[in-house]
């Protein structure tokens, strides 16, 4: 009880602490520092929800939600087309704070959050059964909107389509913090109008939830009564209020159209442009998504070795020079490739599936990459076989490397001599040791050394057009017909793999375990 009361206490006093630093500060300074914060809390909030949503065998991680469009906190169930095509309007609202699990977020000037979110990042509910939509792999999930500073230079290009230059493209997400009412510049050379922000009779009911239909027909739900435009050619003619964000290669060039920050201040003095932005990009998130893949990834290996028939063994990777066949079956005495499908067939006494569903209470508690347990004949098989899944795209940029210690073929898994993993940074430098997998997610295509990564046809099989450093060289002869060129045998680096979060030109995401 005393925890609690002190707990209370201190929510208490920082409540002040905001409270003065709102109304008290000097200037606008104070205002300035509020609206800041709200913006970093927000992107967080945002950030975090890409990765750690709940997800399941036909979910994957990657998404965002829809924007707020009536102002009662919550995100909407849709928000337009998958490409981007139609619905736009429905992609810009204010911040959903209470989907994302926020406190009721307001600016330095007393205004609640504004959001808009990239068509291909936008909720997942009106296209839960396309696999273009489940693709939120690092080369399909690239931001489209288009976002400039002050001054008119582009920040972040939603023009761009290609993957190596995922990190130079779009936004997959604004946050806006619109400031104070002001004389809102008109479009090809009209008047200004005043932004108007109450809730006239029947626009609202009692909460201040917009009743129109749509929404944005009531002065409070309309984004150009709180965002800005910055008129002429310097600043792109960037209007807040609207924008495009198409995924599609023949609107993606119409991407010009985005957002600018403010505060932009034209050549008379006037202030066109008093919003506050804060961007999510390709780089913010998708290390992340990355992250949580692995991270399913190894859940599903470590409850699998868990079970009393398997011992703590694993099953055998599938070797990557095998899928431009395809094939995606385990293979005897193989120590790297990709993740294969089920079931495995038998192994050593070991289960062909990754579970049996009696074992798990709930279907939340399964392998997020197989059927889950329900009954059906197929449950514990590989997600995506008859149906639409986010594992179907993902799969080509799983990789696993076994320790051969706790391989099928071992007696008593132990770790002695050579038969486990180590883990280096690119220069070499141990990293850890004792490893009895590992679990590597590729990025999207890096330029490198002359030449671009190319994952179309035949070079899914090649590990150098995903992987970097030592873990492009992780490949055996084992399982190959003919061995690869350059197998990790003659290298010497079949039990080494490399990780290094941030490193330049290396942008493998490792999970190891333990």
């Amino acid at each position: 009880m005393a925890l609690v009361i002190a707990t209370l206490l201190l929510l208490a006093l920082l409540g002040i602490v905001f409270a003065m630093s709102f109304a008290g500060a000097p200037g606008g300074a104070g205002r300035e520092r509020v609206s800041q914060a709200a913006l970093a809390e927000a992107r967080a909030a945002l950030i975090a929800y890409a990765s750690d949503h709940p997800i399941n065998a036909v979910v994957g991680p990657g998404y965002l939600p829809c924007p707020d469009l009536d102002n009662d906190g919550w995100a909407e169930p849709t928000c337009g087309s998958q490409n981007g095509d139609s619905g736009q309007a429905e992609r810009i609202g204010r911040l959903p704070w209470k989907t994302l699990g926020l406190a009721d977020l307001r600016d330095g000037y007393g205004e609640r959050l504004w959001y808009a979110v990239s068509s291909k990042y936008k909720g997942l509910l009106n296209c839960g059964v396309s696999r273009a939509c489940l693709d939120m792999t690092p080369d399909a999930a690239l931001g489209t909107i288009t976002v400039r500073d002050n001054a008119g230079s582009i920040l972040h290009d939603g023009t761009i389509a290609e993957a190596y230059r995922a990190e130079a493209g779009g936004a997959v997400a604004v946050v806006l913090a619109p400031g104070p009412p002001l004389a809102r510049a008109g479009a090809n050379g009209a008047a200004p109008a005043e932004q108007r922000r109450e809730c006239a009779p029947g626009e609202c009911d009692a909460l201040e939830r917009c009743v129109t239909v749509p929404p944005q027909r009531a002065a409070r739900c309309n984004p150009a009564n709180y965002l800005d435009r910055a008129p002429g050619a310097r600043y792109g003619d960037e209007d807040n209020a609207d924008f495009v964000d198409r995924n599609d290669p023949p609107g993606r060039a119409r991407n010009t159209n985005g957002f600018i920050h403010g505060p932009v201040t034209l050549a008379d003095g006037s202030v066109a442009v008093n919003d506050r932005i804060a961007v999510v990009a390709y780089r913010d998130v998708m290390p992340r998504i990355r992250l949580r893949v692995a991270l399913e990834v190894s859940h599903c290996l470590r409850y699998y070795a868990m079970r009393a028939e398997n011992r703590g063994r694993y099953p055998w990777p599938t070797p990557a020079c095998l899928q431009s066949a395809p094939a995606w079956d385990g293979r005897a005495s193989v120590h790297f490739g990709r993740i294969p499908d089920t079931p495995f067939g038998t192994q050593d006494g070991m289960l062909e599936r990754w579970w049996r569903g009696s074992d798990f209470p709930t279907v939340n508690d399964a392998c997020r990459v197989a059927i889950p347990p329900g009954g059906s004949s197929d449950e514990g098989s590989t997600a995506g076989h008859g149906a639409n899944s986010w594992w179907n795209a993902w799969k080509p940029y799983v990789f696993y490397a076994l320790a051969p210690g706790f391989a099928p073929g071992a007696g008593s898994p132990a770790c002695e001599g050579s038969t486990c993993l180590d883990l280096a940074d690119p220069a070499g430098r141990p990293l850890g040791a004792a490893k009895q997998y590992a679990v590597i997610v590729a990025g999207a295509p890096i330029a490198r050394d002359g030449f671009v990564q190319s994952r179309t046809g035949a070079n899914i099989a090649d590990p150098y057009q995903w992987l970097e450093a030592a873990n492009a060289g992780l490949e055996s002869a084992a399982g190959c017909a003919p061995p690869p060129a350059f197998s990790c045998e003659g290298r010497g680096t079949c039990t080494r793999v490399t990780a290094a979060a941030g490193a330049m030109r290396f942008n493998d995401v490792v999970v190891a375990f333990p």
